[in-house]
């Protein structure tokens, strides 16, 4: 098994809280050297997951469960899983377009991947894409969805449908007031962003909760939990596989993980 590197940020790359950044991952790379020993057993079908996810449901395993009992609030954001206009580069925002079979696929495998976690509540969108994501982790864990109408891809107005390579729509998309032609401006998608957010903190303070949404929600919802500038958030990347984990503790200062799966090491 190649070891995944392990991303992790309390906001950017030289911003206040490096040190303890350090600290940790020299700790993470203490139990990577005993994961690297164990994994030659391991199945091919476990190698995909993340050393993240080793880190947190194998050595760890006793850490999620107890995150009510302790106050900590775990929230996992995952992206939903592929669709067709994923596939062509268009932009879907509020259009209901169904998950592919490459999507289902990857709804399957995020479903395997936490079935070490011991979720206290999922929650998606409204729209099918996320939401049939969502339905497939609760239904290895026998959960209910919560689907909000807050958590909604953003409205692209005008540029719905179109490519999201159109170079109007890419000079205009980082616009925080532009609302794209009677579309949603980001500041717009925050503001409702943070009131679902809201409204998920409120109904479970503590524990472990996954939260199934959109690229650019889930830029917002990762903004607001984390006070992230405007810059910071727009480059905020998330794959239709891949999936954020931000951790609260009592007193300390949220956390911010990456889980990222083997095939995605060249990106970084």
């Amino acid at each position: 098994m190649v070891p995944a590197r392990v991303a992790r940020a309390g906001r950017a790359d030289g911003a206040p809280g490096a040190g303890r950044l350090v600290a940790e991952h020299r700790r993470v790379l203490r139990h990577l050297a005993i994961l690297r020993r164990a994994s030659e057993t391991m199945t091919m079908k476990r190698r995909t997951l993340l050393i993240l996810f080793a880190l947190l449901v194998g050595p760890r395993a006793t850490i999620a469960p107890a995150a009510q009992q302790t106050g900590s609030l775990r929230l996992y954001i995952a992206r939903h899983g592929e669709t067709d206009w994923n596939v062509q580069h268009k932009l879907q925002g509020m259009t209901d377009i169904p998950l592919n079979e490459n999507g289902r696929r990857q709804a399957a495998a995020l479903a395997e991947s936490l079935k070490g976690v011991r979720l206290d509540a999922i929650y998606s969108s409204t729209l099918s894409r996320s939401r049939v994501t969502a339905e497939t982790v609760a239904a290895s864990m026998s959960m209910k969805v919560q689907s909000l109408a807050g958590l909604r891809e953003r409205n692209y107005g005008h540029f719905q449908g179109g490519s999201d390579g159109d170079p109007e729509y890419v000079k205009r998309e980082n616009v925080w007031d532009d609302r794209l032609d009677d579309g949603e401006s980001l500041n717009q998608l925050l503001t409702r962003t943070r009131d679902s957010l809201a409204q998920i903190r409120r109904e479970h303070p503590a524990g472990n909760v996954l939260i199934v949404a959109h690229r650019i929600t889930n830029q917002m919802i990762l903004r607001a939990l984390l006070d992230l500038t405007p810059e910071q958030t727009v480059k905020i990347t998330q794959d239709n596989d891949e999936v954020y984990l931000v951790e609260f503790d009592p007193g300390a200062t949220p956390r911010l993980w990456k889980l990222i799966r083997e095939k995605n090491l060249g990106d970084l």
